[in-house]
C-alpha cells in the first residue's frame, strides 16, 4: 500500500482540504465585520458621553453667570433709591344714590363750563390743533347743501340708535341691538363729555351705526342728479366712503 493511500483516498483528502480553505475566508470576513461593528458602537458611546459632559459643563457655567448677574442686579437695586410714583386720579362722578332705580341720575351737575387756565408749563395754543382740519374734511359733503331732516332720517336704514342732545341732556332712541355693548360704552363716553364740558356741547341730533365697516359709498352721490348723502356716524371709514368717524370707546368695555 502506498504511503499516501490509494487514488480515491487522495481525492477525498483533496476535497476536504478545498472545503476547509473555502470556509476560512468566510469566517475571517464575518469576524472582521463583527469587529468593525463593535468599534463603531464603542466610538458612538464614547462620543455620546463626551457630548453629555460638555453640555453639563455649559449648563453649570450658564447657571453661575446667571446667579452672578442676578446678585449684581439686586445689589444695584439696593443702591438706587426708589422714588414714589404719584398718580393723579381724574374722576367724573355720576352722583346716583344707592337704591335709585328710576333710570336717571339727579341733575345736580354744573350747567356752565368754568374755564381753568393752563399752567405756565402748558400754555394754551394760539390756534386749534392741526388734526381739527379732519373735522372740516369729514363734514365737507354737506358744506354747500346743508343737512335737512329728511337727510338725517335716511341714515336710519342701518343705524343702531339715534342720539339727541338738548340743553345738556342726552336722549337715545334704539333701533336695533348693537354687537355686545358697543352702543352702551359709546353713550357713556358722550355722557362724560357732557359732564366735563357742561354748557359747551350744542343741541344736536345724529344717527349712529355701531358696525365697523362703512356703508355710505361716495360713488353713489356723484353727478348732477345725485342726492345728499345721509350723515351717519360710525367707528371706521375709508377713502371710498362718507361715513363720519367717531371715537370707539367700546375697546375698554368688551
Amino acid at each position: 500500500m502506498s504511503r499516501y493511500g490509494t487514488g480515491a483516498s487522495q481525492y477525498r483528502h483533496r476535497e476536504v482540504m478545498e472545503k476547509i480553505w473555502s470556509w476560512m475566508p468566510l469566517k475571517l470576513m464575518k469576524a472582521s465585520a463583527s469587529t468593525t461593528t463593535t468599534s463603531i458602537v464603542v466610538c458612538f458611546f464614547f462620543l455620546l458621553l463626551m457630548g453629555a459632559y460638555v453640555a453639563t459643563r455649559s449648563l453649570v457655567s450658564s447657571f453661575a453667570i446667571t446667579t452672578d448677574t442676578t446678585t449684581a442686579s439686586r445689589s444695584e437695586e439696593t443702591l438706587i433709591p426708589k422714588v414714589p410714583l404719584t398718580i393723579r386720579k381724574v374722576e367724573f362722578p355720576l352722583n346716583c344714590t344707592v337704591g335709585n332705580h328710576t333710570g336717571t341720575c339727579p341733575r345736580n351737575y354744573p350747567s356752565l363750563y368754568e374755564y381753568q387756565p393752563s399752567s405756565q408749563d402748558h400754555p394754551n395754543p394760539p390756534s386749534c390743533p392741526d388734526y381739527f382740519r379732519w373735522i372740516y374734511e369729514d363734514l365737507r359733503p354737506w358744506k354747500h347743501m346743508g343737512i335737512s331732516r329728511d337727510v338725517v332720517e335716511r341714515a336710519k336704514r342701518t343705524a343702531n340708535f339715534r342720539l339727541v342732545i338738548k340743553d345738556g341732556r342726552a336722549y337715545m332712541e334704539r333701533y336695533q341691538k348693537s354687537f355686545q355693548s358697543r352702543d352702551v360704552f359709546t353713550l357713556w363716553g358722550i355722557l362724560q363729555l357732557l359732564r366735563k364740558y357742561p354748557g359747551k356741547v350744542p343741541d344736536l341730533e345724529l344717527m349712529f351705526d355701531c358696525v365697523d365697516w362703512p356703508v355710505i359709498r361716495s360713488r353713489d352721490y356723484r353727478g348732477p342728479s345725485a342726492t345728499t348723502p345721509p350723515p351717519l356716524f360710525r367707528y371706521c371709514g375709508d377713502d371710498a366712503t362718507l361715513d363720519i368717524v367717531f371715537p370707539d370707546w367700546s375697546f375698554w368695555g368688551w
